[in-house]
């Protein structure tokens, strides 16, 4: 097999995607428990190369080189902060002896089948190839590296400089440069689609025996926020559901995933739910079919207020402001969300990155399929 070289690029998650903040760098971003999105993207691709995989980075995630060097294995995984956009790309490119260059956003995880992807690796010559998995296209690109040097080189003479590095190289330099896309067997886990992490996430809930990939993922990271197992007190009930390290369930959990650092206080109830990190359900609260984001804020009281009561069962309900995002009844609590006590909110609505309570006080109830984004007012909370 020709020689192939791994580059997972971080630029973040697209402006399209509600409930995200624009800041957050994907590749720390939770994903399934403890894992997150650069876990799944080594799991996935670090086979292909012999040198591990190398993340690039634009200048403004610095502060994900801490993470990094926790998080990774120093001979497997390297970092470049390109501070200097494409010059600092190009100069890798260059470095690098490997004849095949393998690119895919880190906002990306999929299964992809690893025969097939070598196979296309190792045929890609001297073009630019686009990957689909399972017949569905990916921002996965296997390039030749020279034919991926004359791409990048060739938008750099011929276009103003955008400030975003990553989305550059996937909307414009590859987008215009492929010649073919190659399709190959895999499933997609989550393609910047909310009901799509959703799904995924409790579908390998009931999968967790046999995914390879998972499989491939090891051990937690030794970054894990706890160490000790899940925690359910007495009166709690937990039934067909998973609990990642460092949750804690005092009241019903059903059909659901908690992740680490979530709390379901007593007398509440989690029903067919997604629960990121950090995220604490108040008494008498209840979720049903909603995906709540990770919760970044001070971890004392709930963030999901006593007796709010979110989602219902609804299974054809979308949002009218993201239809394509939410949709088949799902609710979504934005990352950072602040829901007050007694809240309301139905079947394919959207509460918004980092809403606080005092703008969800002034609006009581949010009915089927609306939403709340954070305002400027807000903002000054």
């Amino acid at each position: 097999m020709s020689s192939c070289s791994v580059y997972l690029i971080e630029s973040g998650f697209p402006e399209s995607l509600p409930g995200f903040g624009r800041e957050l760098p994907s590749a720390s971003f939770p994903f399934w428990g403890h894992y997150c999105l650069l876990d799944f993207a080594v799991a996935a691709f670090s086979g292909l190369s012999e040198n591990g995989c190398t993340v690039v980075a634009e200048n403004r995630y610095r502060a994900l080189a801490p993470f990094f060097s926790a998080r990774a294995r120093a001979d497997r995984e390297k970092l470049i902060l390109a501070d200097r956009a494409f010059d600092s790309l190009i100069e890798a490119l260059e470095r690098d002896r490997a004849e095949t260059v393998l690119l895919c956003p880190l906002s990306l995880a999929c299964d992809p089948d690893g025969r097939a992807l070598r196979r296309v690796a190792e045929n890609a010559g001297n073009s630019v190839q686009r990957i689909s998995v399972q017949n569905v296209e990916t921002d996965i690109y296997v390039a030749g590296r020279q034919a991926l040097l004359r791409a990048v080189e060739g938008y750099i003479s011929n276009s103003n400089l955008p400030a975003r590095l990553g989305t550059a190289v996937f909307s414009e330099v590859l987008q215009a440069s492929f010649e073919a896309i190659k399709n190959i067997p895999g499933r997609i886990l989550f393609q910047n689609n909310l009901t799509q992490l959703f799904k995924e996430n409790l579908w390998l809930v009931g999968q967790t025996g046999e995914v390879e990939l998972l499989e491939r993922l090891g051990g937690p990271p030794k970054t894990s926020a706890s160490t000790k197992g899940a925690l359910i007190e007495r009166g709690g009930h937990v039934k067909n559901s998973l609990l990642a390290a460092g949750a804690r369930v005092e009241g019903y959990v059903e059909g659901s995933f908690l992740f680490p650092g979530v709390v379901i206080h007593k007398g509440a109830s989690v029903v067919n739910s997604v629960v990121m990190n950090g995220n604490r359900v108040g008494s008498k609260a209840q979720l049903y079919k909603t995906l709540v984001l990770p919760y970044f804020g001070e971890q004392g009281a709930s963030n999901i207020g006593e007796g709010a009561k979110i989602g219902v069962a609804e299974a054809g309900a979308r949002n009218f402001d993201h239809p394509k995002q939410i949709r088949e009844g799902v609710t979504v609590i934005g990352a950072g969300a602040e829901i007050p006590k007694g809240f309301k909110a139905g079947s394919g609505c959207l509460i918004g990155y980092r809403v606080g309570t005092q703008q969800l006080r002034s609006v009581k109830e949010l009915t089927r399929s609306n939403s709340v984004l954070r305002t400027e007012d807000s903002e000054q909370e």
